[in-house]
């Protein structure tokens, strides 16, 4: 929840009953549900301590449950990255109020809506961002976007990641010990995008 006032009319409280609700018609023992709350934060802050222990505990739980898709973050693409960072996992993600579960097919549908929606989005900034180029080159101006992390820093990432640490902690120690902020999905797309795994155990 991200408002005081939602706090004060027990808005967390209404959700974990639809989530109950959910499980109840599902069979699923109360007692099988772990809650993540941040209460009076808002969805785009980077600092929801119960948000980064899910996001880096959920392949411990058979599905991450919200009452919407709201509830689950602000921005769209920091929602579908982890989105489909869960998903990727043997872990399930449910909405129960758009509907949305990737364990069926409407479910997996509607992801791929959001991912295609994200890749539009993605591919117009990128047009805008070689249009720009093109009029700074052709004006004599410096062209490119600096990196976040300089080379140290991602060697850094790459060997913390290696050595099985989560993306938020990793967030943490890039903040505390290269001092350059970054949130936890920027660190999981380098990840990703370079094939950084924890190592496996021999």
């Amino acid at each position: 929840m991200s408002t005081e006032r939602q706090k004060e009319e027990e808005s967390h409280i209404r959700q974990k009953d639809t989530i109950k609700a959910w499980a109840e018609r599902r069979d699923i023992p109360e007692e099988n549900i772990d809650f993540y709350e941040d209460i009076a934060i808002s969805g785009q802050s980077e600092n929801r301590d119960d948000y980064n222990d899910l996001m880096d505990t959920y392949p411990e739980y058979d599905a991450i449950v919200v009452r919407e898709l709201s509830r689950f973050g602000r921005d769209l693409g920091t929602i579908v990255t982890d989105v489909d960072e869960i998903t990727n996992s043997d872990t399930e993600f449910v909405s129960t109020t758009e509907q949305f579960d990737t364990s069926s097919a409407m479910g997996s549908a509607m992801l791929g809506v959001i991912a295609v929606m994200n890749q539009l989005t993605s591919d117009l900034a990128r047009e805008r961002a070689e249009r720009m180029h093109e009029r700074r080159k052709e004006q004599g101006l410096p062209v490119g976007r600096k990196r976040k992390l300089d080379d140290k820093a991602m060697e850094d990432v790459y060997k913390w990641r290696e050595m099985g640490m989560s993306y938020s902690q990793i967030t943490a120690l890039v903040s505390e010990m290269h001092g350059v902020d970054v949130d936890r999905s920027t660190i999981y797309r380098y990840c990703d995008k370079a094939g950084v795994e924890p190592e496996a155990e021999t």
